[in-house]
């Protein structure tokens, strides 16, 4: 026998759904028109919003934190080379400066005239401000008085007192210590007393042209430097203007002098 296959018919689907789906929309629609509805909405997915605001900022900051550090960095590396640079060049120039001093001392290198070349053996504060003591067991000749340079023609003092094998040298800047020299710009004559810490002053009348910058000079066989002129102070009450100086060289950094005997 031949069995004829029957299809059943399914039930159509009703569309429930979508009914229902549509039913939903429109009652939110209807309520998020109402004030006391969107505040409750609002309240309930606020924080929500505040977080992937917050979350969406700081996602946003990355790149520049990126950018910010590889800035740093090549900053950084920058300063470590100058750094370096500079060191090597210090080194450079001490290493030039005590090769110099030592040429000086080996080849007795010296201004023209009777001058002999020894070396300082304590300076301040080793020993009392504006004085300094040097080796005279090279030669024991030199005597009191002895003009001491620290070059060919920078005067800083006198051999003011000798013993053993070593002086003390007064510098020019020695409390009360005179010396009569002249301004190098007009050659006015001045009279100029140390008043210690390596400075001098110089008491003139108000109109007397004297500024800062002014070489003092001291004259003899040969024109030697003294000092050099900071500040210049004007008294009207007075009618007079002091002018301060200081010696033209740092003598923590003097290694040797010289001595000449002829003043």
């Amino acid at each position: 026998m031949t069995y004829l296959i029957q299809t059943t018919k399914r039930p159509k689907k009703t569309p429930t759904k979508f009914f229902i789906v549509l039913i939903v929309a429109g009652l939110l629609v209807v309520l998020g028109t109402l004030k006391p509805v969107r505040s409750v909405f609002s309240n309930i997915f606020s924080p929500l919003f505040k977080s992937g605001n917050y979350f969406y900022d700081k996602f946003g900051q990355i790149p520049k934190y990126f950018s910010d550090k590889d800035d740093l960095v090549e900053e950084n590396n920058l300063l470590r080379s100058q750094s370096e640079d500079w060191r090597l060049a210090v080194l450079d120039y001490e290493s030039l400066k005590y090769e110099n001093q030592k040429l000086r001392e080996e080849l007795k290198l010296k201004p023209i005239d009777n001058f002999v070349a020894v070396a300082v053996t304590a300076k301040p504060p080793q020993v009392p401000l504006d004085s300094i003591f040097i080796d005279t067991n090279f030669d024991n000749n030199l005597e009191e008085g002895g003009l001491v340079l620290a070059s060919d023609r920078v005067m800083i003092g006198k051999i003011a007192e000798k013993s053993g094998n070593q002086a003390i040298v007064k510098l020019n800047s020695f409390v009360g210590q005179i010396s009569y020299g002249y301004v190098a710009r007009t050659n006015e004559p001045v009279e100029v007393e140390g008043v210690g810490g390596g400075n001098l002053e110089v008491r003139v009348p108000i109109d007397f042209d004297i500024i800062v910058g002014d070489k003092i000079m001291v004259g003899g066989s040969s024109e030697y430097l003294i000092a050099v002129v900071g500040v210049v102070d004007e008294d009207s009450s007075s009618g007079f203007k002091n002018a301060m100086m200081s010696l033209p060289v740092d003598i923590s950094k003097i290694g040797i002098v010289f001595v000449c005997q002829n003043q």
